[in-house]
């Protein structure tokens, strides 16, 4: 989709240096990914430590989203959903790619990231009948770990079920700041709101939860940066997604799930320009578990028309 940003990026070497420290986490906890992008490297002729900088370390803030897992007993159709809004540059949404993943041994799936970002996914759904997405709370960067978009690539490789998925999130040291949503096939439904320095798990029980801008759970609240307006979208979103879940659950499909997608009323889609850049959302999503595709709109719901795209 669209076109393809610069790439490979040009680093410093202190950049490079920095990079290479959180190469080493991803080297304790998910080898195979590495040998992965040394393989790309040897195959584009780009230097290794360009990928793993790329890759692998905060070079460049993570998406803040909004992001919704519904039980099957919920939705009209039985099945669990996962739907996702990612707030970003707005133009970026041209730069939208997904990857169909089958690495030997494990776990075919479909994944979203931007063109020029081989290993890393934003979110997506494996063939074992799991999806996972993230909101990034707090983009402090206290020191090395396993960046966001590497677990969750590592996630949709080997985990099948939400319990595996969150056993890895709770163990990888964290750089930033995020909440991850998990759904599966059981409809087991877990938010693990995981920082540096705590990170902690729920489970829920009434088939519904929804992740967005900031931590909320009272025990994470300190851990949270407010930045420009997200206070007033984080709050707005709150108050406005459960109601609407309320209103529609044993119902909810996928239409009504793009119309709340797209709402401007309670800042859902939200647009602003900051003399530079269109700031909003650049792309959204929706997967069910049980089917073999996926609703994809690249740049914002409310302009945009969402597309069926094969998971496999």
């Amino acid at each position: 989709m669209g076109g393809i940003p610069d790439f490979p990026p040009k680093f410093s070497e202190e950049k490079i240096d920095l990079g290479m420290n959180y190469e080493k986490e991803v080297e304790k906890h998910a080898p195979e990914l590495m040998e992965e992008l040394q393989g790309i490297a040897d195959g584009s002729g780009i230097d290794y430590s360009v990928l793993a900088t790329h890759e692998f370390s905060p070079y460049r803030n993570q998406p803040s989203c909004t992001v919704m897992a519904i039980s099957g007993v919920h939705t009209q159709r039985g099945l669990p959903i996962l739907a996702r809004n990612h707030e970003w540059i707005e133009e970026d949404g041209e730069f939208l790619s997904l990857h169909h993943t089958k690495p030997e041994g494990r776990i075919g799936s479909l994944g979203f990231t931007f063109l020029g970002s081989n290993l890393s996914r934003y979110g997506g759904m494996n063939e074992e009948g799991l999806a996972l997405s993230s909101a990034a709370a707090s983009f402090k960067n206290p020191g090395p770990g396993v960046m966001l978009n590497v677990a969750t690539r590592w996630i949709l490789d080997n985990c099948g079920t939400t319990e595996e998925a969150v056993a890895f999130l709770m163990k990888i040291p964290k750089v930033w700041g995020v909440a991850y949503l998990i759904i599966d096939k059981n409809n087991t439904i877990a938010k693990v709101e995981a920082h540096r320095e705590k990170t902690m798990t729920t489970y829920i029980e009434d088939g519904f939860e929804m992740i967005t801008l900031l931590f909320d759970s009272p025990e994470m609240k300190s851990y949270n940066e407010y930045v420009g307006n997200h206070l007033d979208l984080h709050e707005a979103r709150k108050k406005f997604i459960p109601k609407w879940f309320d209103q529609n659950k044993g119902k909810i499909n996928y239409d009504l799930i793009i119309e709340a997608l797209k709402d401007h009323e309670h800042k859902m889609c939200d647009h602003y320009f900051d003399g530079r850049n269109n700031h909003g959302i650049c792309w959204s999503w929706i997967v069910a578990i049980g089917e073999n595709d996926a609703l994809v709109c690249a740049g914002p719901p409310c302009k945009n028309e969402f597309k069926r795209y094969g998971i496999s």
